[in-house]
Order: structure tokens, then sequence, then C-alpha cells
């Protein structure tokens, strides 16, 4: 039997509040392409803990 592991999905406010910074910030770097996100359609944006974990470990390599 496969397991499927779920995982809450995190709007764009929870995910700001995640790294702690502004919503409009999450945006911008949504939109310039560093983060992946699940779109569902055009308004809706979420993100998973390890899409978020992911950008944190290439930002802080790329400051090293």
């Amino acid at each position: 039997m496969m397991m499927i592991r779920e995982e809450k999905l995190l709007t764009e406010k929870e995910a700001s509040d995640y790294f702690g910074w502004s919503i409009y910030t999450t945006r911008e770097i949504r939109k310039r392409g560093e983060i992946d996100c699940i779109r569902f359609n055009k308004r809706t944006i979420r993100y998973t803990t390890e899409q978020l974990e992911e950008y944190k470990k290439r930002h802080l390599r790329a400051a090293a």
C-alpha cells in the first residue's frame, strides 16, 4: 500500500509569516520565479513547507 504524505498548503500570508517578511516581498520573489509554488488558478497560490525550506536553502547557500 502506497502512503501519501498529506501536507498543509500555506497561503501567501502564511508563507510571508514563515519568513518574517511582507506579503509583497513574497509575491515579488514568486513573480521573479525564485520560489516554487502551487497555482490553482490566477488568484489561488499556495506553498508547501518543503518549497519554502528549499528556497531558504538556496538563498542561504548563495549568501555564504
